[in-house]
Parts: C-alpha cells; sequence; structure tokens
C-alpha cells in the first residue's frame, strides 16, 4: 500500500492506526480501477495476492464476481507462488515502491529487518524478488502501479514494462501527489491495453538462483542465526542456493516463520 496515491507516511498504512482506513479506501479504489480495467480489455481470470501487512487489507465484498483473493499471506512454496502459474499471462505490482537504500519515499524492502536483498548478484527488492518468482513460471511483469522511484526502478529491470506512477518521489516522506480521479483513471486506462496484450516483457529468469539477504542488527537477525546457522555466510547475511528463485525465497520464508514464532 505504500505505493497508492496520497500516502507518504506508514502510518496511513498501518492496520489499527486511524489513519489507515482512509488510506486503505484509496487503496481499494485504484485496485477497483485495475481490475475492472483487466476485465474491460479481456481477461478472463484475475488473481490477487494480498502482500500487505498481514495480507487482510481487501475488501472483497468490493470485488467482481470470479475475482480471487488469496489473503492471509500464505507462504509460497517451491511449486506455489500465491496462486501463480505458468498459465498467467502477466505478473501485475500494485502499490508498490523502491528498495531499501534507494533514498525514495518510504523506500524499504518487505519488512524493516531487510538492508538488502542480492538475486544472482542483482540488488533487488520487492519488485525485483516478485519479478524473479514469476520468471520461474514463465510469466513476464508487465505492469506495474508505485511511485515514481517504483516505477523507474521497475523499468530498468524489466523493459518493455508498463509504469503508472501514482505520485512523484520528493524526499523520503514527501511526494508530489496526483488527485486521485487523475491516477484511477490513468491505471484503468493501463489495465486494458496491458490485458489486450501481448507485452513486449519478458520473464526474468534466473534458474538456477543465489539468494543473499542481508539484515539489519536487530532480534530478528539474532532469532533468525539461532533458528538457520547454517545458511548464514556471515554475521548479517545468509545465503540460499536453490534450483529456482521461487525455492530460495520459499526456503527464507520457512526460517523467517521459525525466527518469527520465537519473538
Amino acid at each position: 500500500m505504500e505505493g497508492v496515491a496520497g500516502v507518504v507516511g506508514m502510518p496511513q498504512v498501518t492496520p489499527g492506526d486511524p489513519e489507515y482506513p482512509q488510506a486503505r479506501e484509496w487503496f481499494m479504489r485504484e485496485l477497483l480501477a485495475l481490475v475492472e480495467g483487466l476485465l474491460e480489455g479481456g481477461a478472463d481470470d484475475v488473481s490477487i495476492f494480498d502482500e500487505h501487512w498481514f495480507g487482510r487489507n481487501i475488501d472483497i465484498a468490493r470485488l467482481p464476481r470470479g475475482v480471487r483473493a488469496c489473503c492471509g499471506k500464505p507462504p509460497y512454496r517451491p511449486d506455489w507462488a500465491g496462486g501463480l502459474d505458468a498459465s498467467c499471462d502477466g505478473l501485475i505490482l500494485h502499490g508498490l515502491h523502491s528498495m531499501e537504500g534507494a533514498g525514495h519515499l518510504l523506500s524499504h524492502t518487505y519488512e524493516p529487518d531487510f538492508k538488502a536483498i542480492y538475486i544472482n548478484g542483482k540488488l533487488v527488492g520487492e519488485i525485483g524478488m516478485e519479478t524473479a518468482v514469476a520468471g520461474d513460471f514463465g510469466v513476464p511483469l508487465v505492469l506495474v502501479v508505485a511511485d515514481s522511484a517504483g516505477t523507474a526502478e521497475a523499468r530498468a529491470l524489466v523493459p518493455g514494462v508498463v509504469t503508472v506512477d501514482t505520485k512523484i518521489s520528493r524526499s523520503p516522506l514527501g511526494a508530489e501527489c496526483l488527485a486521485l480521479p487523475d491516477v484511477l483513471d490513468r491505471i484503468h486506462s493501463a489495465a486494458v491495453a496491458v490485458a489486450r496484450g501481448p507485452s513486449p516483457a519478458s520473464p526474468w529468469k534466473l534458474n538456477p538462483a543465489e539468494l543473499v539477504c542481508v539484515f539489519k542488527p536487530g532480534a530478528y537477525l539474532d532469532e533468525l542465526r539461532r533458528q538457520a546457522p547454517a545458511l548464514f555466510v556471515a554475521g548479517d547475511s545468509l545465503r540460499i542456493n536453490a534450483p529456482t528463485a521461487t525455492a530460495a525465497w520459499a526456503e527464507y520464508w520457512q526460517a523467517k516463520l521459525k525466527a518469527q514464532a520465537k519473538l
């Protein structure tokens, strides 16, 4: 939700915070513009994976019939990536932002504990990691809806990807925000065009995959080292080698769940 129009601070996208309901409404209006544009463009199967916080942000009562939402953030497995598989024509990332260390609006990678993620030696954030997972199934990243720094990151990674800016990053906690009706129109138009395809973007395939995660000091890193000592190659870094990016990410997630259960 950090990449949604009007969002410039974490209290707006933190469930339970007084500012969250308003930002969630903006999020839902963007999501509906996206889904409705895809359906208008001819998509016959739309599946959504809610990745924000606990995965309980989507109001399913407002989704069009036939659309599915995966809620609660079930962890990826080597053979299951949130419902994404080879039958999909494209991956769309909505509400995204730039990676940790970028210095732009709300820049971070997944959670505050990450300092960096490298996949086959390339520094990536959420956009890159999810694109690599999709590539395992032969699915290209076709559309990114994000702030200006997030869309620039996506275009640098995947030539041909369509992007929609929801706001212009001006600082880590400030942005030039666009009127929501204008953003909704752009999202809808981009979704229609993407659904009509085909996309010039190609799947980002990385097989085999080496995942290196670097963490900031703290209780999570300490517990992760206790739960998965064999994965660590340095005091703050773990490395996973796997046949696919999905398998590597799934292995990390299992270690993460064990660590979080102890905190």
